[in-house]
């Protein structure tokens, strides 16, 4: 779970910032279960740890790479209808990815180093 959801964007993220136009934005996919102020139950301890942790890696990227123009936020794609969160869900994947596209074209400094949801809603770390 840490290699896929914290290495992964860590490695990505040194991988394409100097690359990077600038402005330019780089969206980090987290989820409300990795924020631990808004923790309201129990469960899924490692999967929230590596959440928190991408969270981190996100807020500390977005420092690094701010001088050099770039926006670095993360995104919460909702609870979505895939094979990991059910035919339950709330929403569908295209609902979701329309989100986070929308927010990842209109991002800018003021959004960076912050965590949204796919609607826009701020979440707290």
């Amino acid at each position: 779970v840490m290699r896929i959801n914290v290495f992964g964007p860590m490695r990505l993220i040194a991988a394409i910032a100097s690359r990077m136009a600038n402005p330019g934005a780089i969206a980090v996919i987290s989820s409300r279960m990795g924020s631990i102020g808004g923790m309201g139950d129990g469960g899924y301890a490692l999967y929230r740890a590596s959440k928190a942790a991408v969270n981190a890696v996100t807020r500390a990227a977005s420092l690094e790479f701010a001088a050099d123009g770039l926006t670095v936020l993360a995104l919460h794609p909702g609870w979505v209808k895939t094979d990991m969160g059910g035919a339950d869900a709330d929403i569908d994947v295209a609902t979701s990815v329309s989100g986070m596209r929308r927010l990842i074209d209109q991002a800018s400094a003021r959004e960076s180093g912050r965590f949204f949801d796919y609607t826009g809603t701020e979440l707290s770390w």
